[in-house]
């Protein structure tokens, strides 16, 4: 359960994806289909409807959702997995905001000790 919401809420409230939203999913769909023909990977389960919940969960946190399929496509292939789904491009959006979340937090501990060194050298 996420933000106090029961499970049936997920299961029974429709998503309501913008224009914009909707056409993404088909251009994710789309370009994962044709990666995955590129390099001989199984593309399964990639129409758009199966980008649906991604794409309103990671819309405006991952930047450039299109080349985030390709880096998740190969990855599949590094590890020798033979299909690619939808839903394993939506754990991989998941896993994206933590990297960028960690690096945002490394960077700002690096700022932090630059401005202490400056200042301690200013003294």
């Amino acid at each position: 359960m996420r933000s106090g919401r029961s499970s049936w809420y997920y299961c029974c409230v429709p998503l309501v994806l913008t224009p914009t939203q909707l056409q993404l999913t088909s251009t994710l769909s789309e370009h994962a289909k044709d990666a995955c023909a590129l390099v001989g990977l199984k593309c399964q389960k990639c129409e758009p409807h199966h980008f649906y919940l991604t794409v309103h969960r990671y819309y405006g946190r991952v930047q450039g959702m299109s080349s985030e399929v390709d880096r998740c496509i190969d990855w599949c292939m590094s590890k020798g997995k033979l299909v690619f789904t939808a839903q394993r491009f939506g754990n991989w959006c998941a896993k994206k905001v933590k990297w960028d979340k960690e690096e945002e937090i490394k960077k700002r501990e690096m700022q932090t000790m630059k401005q202490g060194q400056y200042a301690a050298r200013s003294r």
